[in-house]
């Protein structure tokens, strides 16, 4: 009996594949293997432009400056360190009041600074200082003139020194009593100038409440007898008072100051206004200002 062998089947017929599944598996790999330089071209570039976005980065800077601007003040005080005011009370003709307006400059600005002085006059009603021919009481200066002045109530004063004394004492005071003077300014201490200007009146008459006001501005003459506006310097105070005292003028108690009221048993006030505006960059709508006295204070008081 011959007993012929056949071959016996494969439980795991995909076994029988196996050189095929081998050979996809090797083809698999190659292909593996062909794709990896541009997947590492690829990995390469992206870790590239992460290092330039980082280069790049540290390249990049920010800086920054913060500047502190103070802004400037303009404070001035008025002061008069000889007023008592006590004295001021029950005054009479010839009566002298010592009276010394100063400004100081509290800021850290320089200033121009200006006085305003206010005081109430009279017309026709001044009686001469020098005793009279006829021995009496004395006449109205200007009854016998066809002209007509404003007299101010109050002169102001400036005072002399004895040098010799330490500090030096006030020994008298010294007054304009010409009319022609009286009418158009005071007496004043060096270092203050009346405000002029053509067209510009000062004193300012006010007919109304009977007042002339002047306005003086602190200057300093140069050698080619300039006037300008002299500076405040911080934490200064003018070297001069404007002027040192008021003396009241010899009026006629009788005469009228309204028409109607007599100066006895009347107030009569004295006003001194102190301003201050920073010394540097004015300019009005001409352009720069400098230190003119009449265009900076059209400034303050257009």
């Amino acid at each position: 009996m011959v007993n012929e062998l056949k071959p016996k089947r494969s439980l795991f017929p995909e076994k029988t594949m196996g050189n095929d599944v081998i050979n996809k598996n090797t083809e698999n790999k190659k292909k593996k293997r062909r794709r990896s330089p541009a997947m590492l071209a690829a990995i390469v570039l992206t870790f590239l432009l992460i290092v330039l976005m980082i280069t790049l980065a540290l390249f990049t800077s920010v800086d920054e400056v913060t500047n502190v601007f103070d802004a400037g003040r303009v404070d001035i005080v008025l002061t008069e360190s000889e007023w008592v005011p006590s004295k001021a009370k029950y005054v009479v003709p010839e009566q002298e009041i010592p009276k010394n307006p100063k400004i100081t400059n509290n800021e850290k600005t320089n200033v121009y600074v200006f006085l305003e002085v206010t005081v109430p006059y009279i017309t026709e009603t001044e009686i001469e200082n020098s005793t009279p021919n006829d021995n009496s009481q004395g006449s109205a200066i200007l009854t016998s003139t066809n002209n007509t002045y404003n007299i101010p109530l109050y002169k102001f004063g400036t005072a002399n020194y004895n040098n010799s004394t330490t500090p030096p004492t006030i020994t008298s005071y010294t007054y304009y009593d010409n009319l022609s003077d009286l009418k158009d300014n005071q007496r004043i201490n060096s270092g203050w100038t009346l405000v002029t200007k053509d067209g510009f009146t000062n004193p300012a008459v006010n007919e109304t409440n009977k007042t002339l006001t002047y306005v003086y501005a602190h200057t300093i003459t140069s050698g080619e007898n300039t006037t300008t506006l002299q500076p405040l310097l911080p934490a200064h105070t003018t070297e001069n008072a404007l002027f040192d005292s008021i003396k009241v003028i010899n009026f006629d108690e009788t005469a009228k100051v309204d028409g109607t009221n007599t100066l006895q048993g009347t107030y009569k006030n004295i006003n001194v206004k102190a301003y201050g505006i920073q010394a540097n960059y004015l300019s009005d709508s001409t352009g720069e200002v400098g230190d003119n006295p009449y265009r900076v204070w059209k400034i303050i008081k257009p």
